[in-house]
């Protein structure tokens, strides 16, 4: 973002006047002060005591519908999170479950902040899953969805992007609405470019499809614009050469692990002035082998060679065994981790393994 160049002009104040035949000095005026606002009266402070009661418990309900339509999906593991820069945002995500295992993702950017574009982003999110209800290609999701963004939000914007995924076999099909590319981490970082307008622009946009095939142990990372673009007013943007950067260094976590580190680097980066809604929505498909996911999680709790101390000590090297037979050994491996390494490091490994053998279960391993 090119720095904006401010020229000031200074005003250099009235000289005193003598009148030498008279001796007699005119003094500068004194400016006079402007009268003191009037104190708020008992009513508009309780107005205005009201209205932040209301925007808060707006947020919440925001804040609340985004993080309940975080799904558990067998074999996944996904991480999403949404922080608007004023009192409600315009940035939203969402998830639908839909036949055969298919499972439809969708993030987006709504035109304008605070309250007005909270309001478009619920019209938004409404006039979408209407949309992909009907169960057809993300390409034909989105243009129906722009046919009622332009009938339902006159003068609005959106950039969306939707997937959908077989949460079997990892098959990932996408189109995109003017939005951010995803990014995929696999061996490498890189994006997985796919255009088109957004919504609310053109009322016969068309969009394209575009297809990806996600391997066991690979991620993908949906965010809005909010993350590349931030940084303080007058500073340099944090940018998708430092997102990849970031990913690339730390390409081995999580995706909790993950949102949490992006988040701590952005905050540095915004010098804790957060200009811009920031959402991100992190998917990650497990490994097929139980054992090798469960050690993978311990290598991002406790560090590669604190788990692998564990895991030798233990006897885990070659474990195969069920959901059950991980879950015998559990209370001896949280044991280990307490007295090793201590409690916060063995609360939460516990959660992490825990949830993992559930989604397994759920899965059939």
């Amino acid at each position: 973002m090119p720095k904006l160049s401010v020229t000031s002009k200074r005003h250099t104040p009235a000289s005193l006047l003598a009148h030498a035949a008279q001796r007699r000095t005119v003094r500068k005026a004194r400016p006079s002060l402007a009268p003191a606002a009037p104190a708020p009266s008992s009513d508009e402070l309780r107005r205005q005591a009201e209205i932040e009661h209301d925007l808060r418990l707006a947020r919440d309900i925001q804040q609340g519908l985004l993080l309940e339509a975080v799904p558990r999906l067998p074999g996944w593991e996904i991480s999403a999170i949404s922080l608007p820069a004023h009192e409600l945002g315009g940035d939203l995500y969402d998830f639908l479950p839909m036949a055969h295992g298919w499972h439809g993702i969708m993030i987006g950017d709504v035109s304008g902040k605070g309250l007005p574009a909270a309001l478009r982003m619920a019209v938004a999110r409404t006039v979408f899953r209407y949309a992909a209800r009907r169960d057809e290609g993300p390409g034909l999701t989105l243009a129906e969805t722009n046919s009622g963004i332009i009938s339902e939000i006159p003068q609005g914007m959106v950039t969306m992007l939707y997937a959908k995924l077989d949460t079997r076999h990892g098959d990932l099909w996408l189109a995109n609405a003017g939005h951010n590319y995803p990014i995929i981490i696999n061996a490498q970082v890189s994006e997985l470019e796919l255009s088109g307008l957004p919504l609310g622009v053109d009322d016969e946009g068309l969009y394209e499809e575009a297809h990806a095939c996600i391997e066991p142990g690979n991620t993908v990372v949906l965010y809005t614009d909010g993350v590349v673009e931030a940084g303080p007013p007058e500073g340099e943007i944090y940018s998708y050469t430092r997102l990849e950067h970031m990913l690339r260094a730390n390409a081995h976590l999580k995706p909790r692990a993950l949102v949490a580190a992006l988040l701590q680097e952005l905050r540095t980066w915004n010098g804790h002035q957060q200009a811009d809604d920031i959402t991100m929505v992190v998917s990650r498909r497990r490994l097929a082998d139980l054992g090798h996911e469960l050690r993978s999680i311990a290598d991002d709790v406790l560090g590669t060679d604190r788990a692998g101390e564990l895991w030798r000590a233990l006897d885990l090297e070659a474990m195969a065994a069920s959901t059950a037979g991980w879950a015998e050994r559990m209370p001896a491996l949280i044991g280990q981790v307490q007295s090793r390494f201590g409690r916060g490091f063995a609360r939460e490994l516990h959660a992490q393994l825990r949830l993992a053998l559930e989604e397994y279960r759920l899965g059939g391993e």
